[in-house]
């Protein structure tokens, strides 16, 4: 079959988060994660309508750093996570792990002798600096790797900041069972004599660290609860507000009345908020399985090499690292063969580019025609000709190009 993309287009019709500029980014008052935040918007803390407010602004409008815009890759699905479990599928965005075009999973796996030489000395399986030299390996091709390369000294501080090294690198635990194995995913147990007892028995078994770029179609669930207690929450910060601009020129006894005041009223809304945060729960359930993420998980497979446009961002919310999101558009691709398993750079840096180039020139469904690029705006007024209005193919319900014939002159 002929390289290039093949096949359906996925589109990533949720786009409910915006970047924003590197000095505008700012941590969230919820400093513990995604459960303190949930726990918050329930009435479980101090001030919790502030820390709910502070949640949702954050993890819509400020948690994203924008990188340079729309942007394209090309690489093969390395990993697809796992679907959260309460509180923290809060956030239900869907997503997936880009390896790279042209790398190959083999590339990171380490042989058989290594690994058991390593665990003979005492020595982690996968050790940081290991993770790192292969994120180097992609960083530094000269092809794609710019897209998850990033320095964490010029980037804001994020909410979960490491020192051990596994800030930098974002990556895919891939194992090997055997030589002709190609790998696979690997996820440790969570219980740790599980983990114990399993590690011994893949003893003679290959692992890699991966480097991937992190690629997120959203779901709706942040912005549907978000907006459901919106109203709730600007009542309770308002009273609160109110009765401190009131009597904040009493030394403390005002800021205990209000703190009083505020937290009546904050209970008195909660069995209010707890019906709306459940239905907008559901809502969000119900349509991103219909319209949303749910359709994207049935279609997407491991191992599937895929073109994927979206916004170019780094996520403070978790490590820090470079990801697409939200995706806007996911298709899948024939890539050029190997020869000899080798493909020259300058020929997968040429292939990317034009692939790139391509997708890149295509409106989005639903887009604006102010929001295009002038070469989507060319696309698009191609599409609107009659010649190009077919649905199944060209030889079956399309037409010719109307022929204008030249005047002829009048003698």
């Amino acid at each position: 079959m002929t390289e290039g993309p093949t096949g359906d287009v996925v589109v990533g019709y949720g786009r409910y988060t915006r970047c924003v500029a590197k000095s505008t980014y700012s941590n969230p008052a919820f400093s513990d994660g995604v459960v303190a935040f949930v726990f918050s918007l329930f009435g479980w803390g101090t001030s919790w309508a502030a820390v709910a407010e502070d949640g949702c602004d954050y993890l819509l409008g400020r948690k994203l750093v924008c990188l340079g815009g729309v942007h394209c890759a090309i690489g093969t699905i390395a990993g697809i996570e796992k679907d959260k479990s309460f509180p923290e599928n809060i956030d239900n965005d869907f997503c997936v792990n880009l390896l790279l075009f042209p790398h190959e999973t083999v590339e990171f796996i380490e042989s058989d002798f290594e690994v058991r030489a390593r665990i003979a000395r005492g020595e982690d399986r996968y050790p940081p600096q290991n993770r790192l030299s292969n994120w180097q390996k992609v960083t530094s091709d000269g092809i794609q790797g710019a897209l998850i390369l990033h320095d964490p000294d010029t980037m804001p501080v994020p909410d979960d900041p490491r020192t051990d090294g596994s800030a930098k690198p974002y990556s895919t635990t891939y194992i090997r069972r055997g030589a002709t194995d190609e790998g696979s995913p690997y996820e440790q147990k969570e219980d740790e004599i599980e983990r114990n007892i399993e590690e011994n028995i893949l003893t003679n078994y290959s692992f890699g660290e991966v480097p991937v770029l992190h690629c997120e179609f959203e779901g709706a669930r942040i912005f549907m609860v978000c907006r459901a207690v919106a109203p709730f929450l600007d009542l309770a910060t308002g009273v609160g507000d109110g009765c401190r601009a009131a009597l904040g020129g009493i030394p403390l006894i005002g800021d205990v009345i209000c703190d009083i005041i505020e937290t009546v009223v904050a209970w008195a809304l909660f069995p209010i908020m707890v019906t709306a945060i459940a239905n907008a729960w559901e809502d969000a359930r119900e349509f991103d399985e219909e319209l949303g993420t749910g359709p994207v998980k049935r279609w997407v497979e491991l191992d599937e090499p895929v073109i994927v446009t979206g916004e170019w961002v780094w996520d403070g919310s978790h490590q820090g690292w470079n990801e697409i999101h939200p995706v806007h558009t996911m298709q899948k691709i024939v890539l050029p063969p190997r020869t000899g398993g080798h493909i020259p750079p300058a020929d997968a840096d040429n292939f990317v580019k034009q692939w790139c180039r391509l997708v890149l020139k295509v409106p989005l469904p639903g887009q604006p025609l102010t929001a295009m690029t002038p070469e989507q705006q060319d696309t698009h007024i191609r599409q609107q000709r009659p010649e190009n209005q077919w649905a199944y193919h060209p030889d079956i319900d399309g037409c010719l190009p109307r022929e204008i014939k030249p005047e002829v002159p009048i003698v």
